[in-house]
Order: C-alpha cells, then structure tokens, then sequence
C-alpha cells in the first residue's frame, strides 16, 4: 500500500526518522516513532481537508474555484436570456428566473459537489427549453366579453319561420277548416295552457333503472313549446308569460343530464324541444334580454357539451378497439338525429355559425368514409354513421309501385328493427330537413331527393304494403360486430301502423311547397287527420313537437306549377377549389381529438348559387347583406350565414344559405375551471400555497368537448406540472374551444419558506409559539423549512446551531429564542413551552387586573347578568369594572367580585349579584407566572380575538395567557399589559413582522385576522 504524502511531510518524516537511525535506536523504537509519526499526519491530513471544505464554503462565489465556474457561467447564460424575454415563452423564461433563484441559493448554502452539478443540469436544462422557444409567441388575450349575435339566422328560424304564423293567422281569418280544426285542438290542449305547470328537476335522467325523471322535462318542455305556438298565433300574453316562466325555471334549476348511455336520447330529443320553444319566445317582450341570455348559456353549458360529445364519439363505439373494432354504426339513427336536431337548434338559437355547421356535417357528409352509392353488397353492413344521409336511407331503389314523382324507395337503417323506432327515425329526419328548409339549405332534396325515398318507404311499411323492395342488413348487436355472421342480420321490413305527428310536414313541403305527389305519405297523412303533439305518460308521446297540419297547411294541399319555387344548388370557390356545398368551417367531426376546422381569418369565398339547368335566370337575386348580384365574394372576417333570396319569372321566391365558420368566432365556453392537485389532493380552485421546492400540477376544464389547450409555456396539455417552485408564481392556460375561441385561465401558487411548528411526543403542533406539554414528554422545537432551501442558519439562545432542538423528558417550562437567515431573510421565533402544573394553585386574596398576554387585554365586568369580555385597559372609574377581588377556598377554587359593583363572576362567564362558592379554578405553567383559567365544570376558557370568552370548549391547558397584576389604588398610572413581556408578529410565511399587516398573523403564538384600518 502506498500513501501519497504532502511534500512539506516527506521532508520533515525522512528527516525525524534518519534522526533515530543515526541514534542507533532499536527497531521497535523506530517502529513507534514512524506510527506516531503516521497519525498525526493523518491529522493533519484531515485537519487539511477541513480547512479546504471551509475555504470552499466561504469561497463559492470566486469564479476561479473548479466547484462552482461552471454553475456561475451557467446562470450568466440564463441572465442574458432573461434580459431578452420577449423573444421566449414567457413561462419557460419564468421558469428560467426560478432555475437562477435555486441555483443561487445553492451557491449561498454549504452545498455539496453533486448539489452544485445537479443545479447546473437543471439549469441548462432550462436554458435548453427557452432557447427552443425563440420565435414562438404566447397569446393570453381574453375573447370578446359580448358575443356578436348578428350572424345571419333567420329568426325564428326552427321548425317554424314568421311567414308560417302569418300565413296561420291568414287561414284561420279566412276560415281554413283543417287549420281551424287544429287550432281548436291546441287552444284546448291541456298543455298548451296558461295554467300549466312544470316540475323541473335538478339532474334529468334517462336510463340506468331506479330514479328516472325524463319525462319531467318531455312534459315541461311540451308546456313551453305550446304556449309558445298559442302566444305567436293568438298574442295571450298569458301564454306567452307560462312559456318563458317554464323556460326559465328548467334554466335556473337544472344542472345536468344523467343516466346510462340513454342519457344521450334524453340530451337530444329533450334539447331540441327546450331550444325550439326558446326560439319561438325570443323575441318576446316580457322576456328580458338577461334573462334570455340565461337560457342561451343554459344551452350551451348543459345541453351542447353532452350532445356533441355524443356525435363524436357514439359512446366510445366509434373508436372501440375492442370486441368490436370501430362500430360507428352502433347507435340507430334515431340516437344520431335526435342530437342533431338539438345541435342545429342550438346552432340558430345561440347564432353560432360553427355549431349549425356542426350539425350539417353529420347529416350531409359520410364521416367514416364507407359508404358507396349504389350500395352493391349484399347483405349491407351497418358500417358508418347511421344519421347521415346516405346511411340513414340505407339505399334507394327503382320500383314498380307507386312511388310519386322521383319513382324510388328507400330502406331506413331501422325499417327493420320494430315500425315504432323506424317512424320515430324518420320523424326527426323530417324536421332536421324542414328547419334547415327554413334558413335556407335544401336537405328535402339533397343527395337526389334521397329524403323522399326513404319517407315513402316508411308510409309503406306503416300500410303493410307487399313485396317492399328489400336487401338484407347485418346490424352490430349483441357483442357482434357488423361484419360477425352472429350479428343481427334483418331480412325483412318491420310492418305495422304507427302514426306519428309529423305527416303534415311531409306533405306541406312535398305536395303544398313543392308540387311532388307523395303517394303513400298521402294515406297515412289521411289516416293521422289533425294532428295534436306531446301527449301520454310515455316517452314516444313526447318524440316529436306535432302539430304539423296547423304550420304546414296551405292554400292548395297540392301546389300549381306556378308556384314552385326554383331549384337552387350550392356552390363556392375557396383557396383555388371549387366546392359543391355550402358550409365551410366545423366539417370535420370524428373521433379523433383534432383543432377545429374553422376557417382561418382574412380568406375569401366566393359564393355562387346555381340555378337547375333549363331554369331561366331573371336576374332577381338579393342577398341579406344586401347585394343584388348573383354571386358575391366574401371575406372570412367573421362567422356568418350568407343568404341569398332569388325570384323566379313566376314572381315565387327561393333561398340559398351560405354558412361560413370562421376561426375563434363562435360563442366561448360558458366558463373555464382550475383545478390544482397537490400532494396526490386534487382541488377545484386558482390558488394553492406550497413549500418551497414542491411542484403542483395544474388543470383546466371548459364546457364542451374536443377541445385543445395552450400553456405560456408551451405545452398543449389540460394539465401541465410546474417545475420545483422557489417564488410565488402566476401560471396562465388557455382553453381552446372546439370552434377557436380562447379562455385564458390564470392560477396563482404562493411559495412558504418556513412555518412554524413544534412536536410534542412525535405529534406537530403547527403555526403556534406559545404551547403547554405535560412533565416528562419529548418536546422539538423549531420551524419547519423545506430542505430543498439551501443556505439557511440557525442560532438558539441556547447554543445550538439546528434548525430544532430537542428537550426530552422536559421538566419546567421554557423560553427559547430562535436567530434565523431563510432565504435570505434574518428573523426571530421565540418559542414557550409551557408544563402543566399537576394541580391547580391558590391565588393569594387580593384585587387584581387578569390580563391576557397575548392579546394586550384584561377581563371586564360589563354588567349584570352579561358576559365578561377581554377588552384594552380603561383609564379612571371604568378601569374598575377590570377589578377584581379574589379569594380562595382552599381547595383551589377561587371567587372572583367585581370591585365596580360587587357582582360575581360565573362559570358561564356572565356577572351576577348571586355570591358564588368556589366556581373559578387557575392552573400555573411550572417554572413560569402564566396561568390557565377554568370554571367547576373543568373546561378551559379561550379568548378570541374579539374579546370573546370561550368556555365550553377545552378541556386542556393551551398556552396559559393570563397574568395576574395587583391593583394599587394610589398607583399614578397601570402598568401596560405586555410590559416586560416579548410580543412577536409573524405572517403566514413565517416572516417577522415589526407590525400586524392586513390578513392573518400569528401574533405570539396565535393566529390573528387583522382588518383593514
């Protein structure tokens, strides 16, 4: 073995043992000489590397010390990054500042090697990420605190338009007979009175067995929507007053919509009917405009974030990679056209262009991308979304029976499930295409009148007819999937008569709108006769709104040639391309989590209406923003539906809707949320208070689904977790709705450097100074302070140089004082620790001030049979009422007599003239003259901050502050409370205070809520 030896020993070691040898000294002298010699240059040795370890510690800041160059170069890097902020993520150069503020205190502290590398990692690590960020910009601006509603709707513009209640009244004046018939039927429907009540419920809920309430809502909304036909039709107010009290009391109470996955038919047939009475009602004067927007939001917060969540992701069954791979086809139609009847609704309701489009984009266009026209698979697969057109009339087929003027019939996805969801189906379908008639956008006829074929088909199935021509349907049922042999595979049409109230809507647009007979629709039509709506005890009687032979009868059930309006087609030209429909903006709704498709700002469209080829253009074209060419060009500035009216040579009108969705303009999520997880505790909330050193992880929640995120640091997450904290720090996210619109979000995380406690026995006693134990418990005393914080000291008056001392066994109470440099900052804790006494003592008979330390006050007598209170020092006669004469029993229980009035003190703490025998007993702290006071029934009284005495809640000592001062009534002035006593002041971070500050201080030993002065 070999030890390398300092050069200055070498020298000196040869040297003493040549001396020995030259002496002739024997070997074990020798021997003993080079160990003696050995040890104490191994002290010294360690002795050496002390003084390097203290010269490094007082060294840390002299750049030329190896320890430490490389952390200095570090944080100047990061300082000349931060001194060009703007050029950064603003939350990675906080970050930034927060690395240089650790790797600084590090440098402070008496840190080791591997402390200094680790902060010099973390710190390059940070620079790292801000260098990554050069460019790149962080917008936190809040949207627009009003939301623009002129977007181009016609309102109303449901299932009913203004020109359909004119052309009511006009009928009922010329004496209609259907329509005279069934406004009779309204006017006495028991649902459509003033007088009819609605029981709105907190959760509505569908499906999932006990506790369903759904049809509270059918009812309710049925109530509103009728009132609402009676008000437009009749003007009764009345009617018009019970409308919007329905629609307002379901607002204001309901929260949310519960159940199983029924719960989805419940958000859309139920939300579709709310919003189509709002509609009605909006522009009603007794309905005020704050209001109105109530019920909007309620919408959209309750309402919308359900059903499209529903639409994207057909609860889960269009993503599945499970037992049935993807089966977006799961769902019947009946389930998708609900929710896009309630999404349109929506849509035009709250004037939001994107949600309309939203709607439309199930409708109109295959999502999955499966569908083939002509279908030419046998059997046909239920392999997309059911709603949309093209699967929804699964296929259309020539045929030899009668079949009106387009000559086909089309099998439904449910026509052979059962003929009561097959008519259901194709009810909602009908009024999806009729409110969408009525802003302008011709679905009756889109995808070759495809609508048609199907709405014949069902007639047919409800008269049973023959030899309906038919291709077998393989259904995802029953664990299968569609593509599975064991899945349901339907062989033939569902028959039987169902009549459901939509028939007058069929044949008012088919026949009276556009001259087509519709053959078996017109047998059903005849058989349904006048039609009423919501009706029953059971959910199919609230399916549909009805009433549909009032708004859609005509002058001629059959409409004369010359009164046919003219076929217009979309089309538009955007970026280059030129596009056969008439919606840009909210197409893309699949699954898949993805940005809106919206259409970036400062664009533009042109948009050309065509006319059917043969169709003479008279040149007649104006648009609602009131252009008179045929084709205009538009720019994407904001969301709008362009709407074009044009007039034939027959002097009949056509329109044609152009809706436009532009990015981040579309109405913002009602609300956003923060939520703050700390320590695996998660919090809804904006705030949160953490040690210095800790991380939390931070979310936000929006209403709606699909949604994306931006942080200022540059993550796209909902949540994102902060690096180890070191300062208080604000934090903003932004929200990101489905449509573009940002909601900043901003948390504030406060950072604690210390907090003051103690342990008695093991157990921590927080944010108190002044503490009582009994004699013999283990007592720690001292703060508590993170040990990520480096370069903190300690001195105790008694020596110590920890951060906590001990005293085990503890036998008398005690004053400890504590000099501390946290972070920089120097304070003072003092600590006393008090010892019960195991009985209580004997007061010695005489008058006497009880004066309670801690707060600077002394008991007062404010009269009979009221209770005593702690306030400040009176000067003259009313410092009496603060006197008391106090004598003893003898067995350690005192009377206390007011020397104002000679009124007793009483265990209940109220003054009487009853003479008391012993009530009140004191137990002094051992070694100290504090004292703890309790009554006979050994509860320990408190006293707040108000002067308020607390008597019935302790059953311990708890810091013993009362003193006893003798009354001497020739004494020129009285002496202060306080005097010779130390009072400390500390914030909530620990820091002393030479003053209380506004808010909560802990004020020797207590917590004290101090108000602004």
């Amino acid at each position: 073995m070999s030890v390398a030896l300092p050069s200055a020993w070498e020298g000196y070691g040869m040297r003493l043992l040549m001396f020995f040898y030259n002496m002739k000294c024997n070997r074990l002298i020798i021997a003993t000489a080079a160990c003696s010699l050995f040890m104490a240059m191994a002290a010294d040795m360690y002795a050496a590397k002390a003084t390097e370890a203290v010269s490094h510690r007082q060294k840390v800041h002299n750049t030329t010390n190896a320890y430490t160059t490389g952390l200095e170069t570090s944080i100047a890097e990061a300082e000349s990054l931060i001194a060009n902020a703007t050029d950064y993520l603003p939350g990675l150069i906080a970050d930034l500042e927060d690395a240089v503020i650790d790797a600084r205190n590090i440098l402070n502290g008496n840190s080791s090697q591997n402390a200094i590398n680790q902060a010099n990692s973390t710190l390059k690590a940070n620079i790292n990420r801000v260098k990554a960020s050069y460019g790149k910009t962080f917008d936190a601006t809040p949207h627009a605190e009003e939301y623009v509603t002129d977007r181009g709707f016609v309102h109303p513009g449901g299932l009913h338009t203004q020109e359909d209640f004119d052309r009511v009244k006009r009928l009922l004046k010329q004496g209609n007979p259907l329509v005279k018939q069934a406004m009779s039927q309204l006017r006495n429907d028991p649902l459509s009175q003033a007088t009819a009540k609605t029981t709105p419920t907190k959760y509505i809920k569908r499906g999932g067995g006990e506790g369903e309430n759904y049809m509270n809502a059918a009812k309710g909304a049925a109530v509103a929507y009728l009132n609402a036909l009676r008000w437009k039709i009749d003007g009764t107010k009345d009617n018009g007053d019970n409308a919007v009290k329905v629609l307002m009391d379901w607002a204001n109470y309901t929260e949310g919509v519960t159940g199983d996955t029924n719960l989805n038919l419940a958000l859309g047939l139920y939300g579709y009917a709310f919003a189509q009475a709002a509609e009605l009602m909006r522009d009603y004067e007794g309905w005020s405009r704050d209001d109105f927007e109530t019920f909007r939001q309620w919408m959209l917060k309750i309402w919308y974030p359900g059903i499209i969540q529903f639409l994207r992701s057909r609860c889960g069954s269009w993503e599945n990679a499970g037992k049935w791979w993807q089966a977006p086809g799961h769902y019947w139609s009946n389930w998708g056209l609900c929710n896009d009847l309630a999404l349109l609704t929506i849509g035009v309701l709250c004037d939001d262009v994107f949600i309309y489009n939203q709607a439309l984009s199930f409708l109109k266009y295959d999502q999955v991308g499966t569908f083939t026209d002509p279908r030419t698979t046998d059997p046909i697969l239920c392999d997309g979304l059911t709603d949309f057109w093209g699967n929804l009339i699964v296929t259309t087929v020539e045929s030899d029976l009668e079949t009106g003027a387009y000559g086909k019939l089309g099998q439904m996805n449910e026509s052979g499930r059962d003929i009561g969801h097959a008519t259901m189906a194709c009810g909602l379908a009908v009024d999806l295409a009729h409110m969408a008639w009525n802003q302008g956008d011709d679905l009756f006829s889109y995808m070759d009148n495809r609508l048609a074929a199907g709405v014949e088909y069902i007639a047919a199935q409800i008269q049973s007819v023959e030899n309906l021509p038919w291709t077998n349907y393989h259904y995802c049922t029953g664990g299968f999937h569609y593509s599975d042999s064991r899945s349901w595979l339907m062989t033939e049409p569902a028959l039987g008569e169902q009549i459901r109230p939509y028939w007058g809507t069929v044949i008012g647009h088919y026949e009276s709108v556009k001259g087509v007979k519709m053959p078996f629709s017109e047998k059903v039509y005849e058989k349904m006769g006048v039609d009423r709506g919501g009706q029953g005890n059971t959910s199919g009687g609230y399916d549909h709104l009805g009433y549909s032979v009032l708004m859609n009868t005509r002058d001629f059930q059959l409409a004369p040639a010359d009164s046919i309006p003219a076929l217009i087609t979309p089309m538009m030209e955007y970026d280059g391309e030129i596009i056969g429909h008439n919606e840009l903006g909210g197409l893309k709704n699949t699954y898949v989590t993805d940005k809106n498709k919206c259409l970036p700002r400062g664009k533009t469209v042109k948009l050309m209406p065509q006319l059917a080829e043969g169709e003479e253009d008279t040149g007649n074209w104006i648009w609602n923003t009131g252009e008179t060419t045929k084709d205009i060009t538009v720019s994407t500035d904001k969301s709008y539906a362009y709407r074009v009216t044009y007039t034939n040579k027959n002097n009949v009108k056509s329109h044609q809707v152009f809706t436009i969705a532009v990015d981040a303009d579309c109405n913002p999520s009602p609300r956003t949320t923060g939520m703050i997880t700390y320590k695996g505790v998660s919090e809804e909330t904006d705030t949160v208070t953490v040690y210095y050193g800790e991380t939390v992880t931070l979310t936000i929640n929006g209403i709606g689904a699909y949604e994306s995120y931006e942080w200022d640091n540059g993550s796209h997450m909902a949540s994102v977790t902060t690096n180890p904290l070191v300062r208080p720090r604000d934090f903003t996210g932004v929200y990101i709705n489905q449509g573009g619109v940002r909601s900043p979000h901003k948390f504030h995380v406060n950072v604690k450097y210390m907090d003051i406690q103690a342990k008695v026995n093991g157990v921590v006693i927080n944010d108190t100074l002044d503490f009582a134990v009994n004699a013999g418990d283990n007592v720690e005393i001292g703060p508590y302070v993170p040990s990520a914080l480096a370069g903190c000291t300690y001195k105790w008056n008694t020596g110590e140089t920890t951060r906590t001392i001990n005293i085990d066994g503890i036998e008398t109470s005690g004053k400890y004082v504590l000099d501390y440099v946290v972070n920089g900052e120097k304070g003072q804790l003092v600590y006393n620790v008090f010892v019960n006494a195991a009985e209580d003592c004997n007061i010695a008979e005489g008058d006497y001030f009880v004066c309670d330390r801690l707060h600077n006050t002394v008991l007062t007598n404010n009269g009979v049979n009221q209770k005593c209170t702690m306030q400040q020092r009176m000067a003259g006669d009313d410092a009496m009422a603060q006197v008391w004469h106090i004598t003893n029993n003898g067995q350690g229980y005192h009377n206390l007599k007011s020397l104002k009035d000679g009124l007793y003190l009483q265990v209940s703490t109220r003054a009487t003239a009853t003479e008391t025998h012993g009530v009140i007993g004191f137990r002094k702290a051992v070694g100290a003259d504090y004292y703890e006071l309790h009554n006979k029934l050994s509860y320990y009284w408190q006293f707040d901050d108000n002067g308020t005495i607390v008597s019935n809640v302790l059953k311990a000592p708890c810091n013993y502050p009362l003193v006893f001062q003798l009354f001497d009534v020739n004494a020129i002035s009285l002496p202060d409370v306080t005097e010779d006593m130390s009072c400390t002041i500390y914030n909530i971070m620990g820091q002393k205070l030479s003053q209380p500050v506004k808010g909560l201080n802990i004020i020797n030993g207590k917590k004290v809520m101090v108000r602004a002065r």
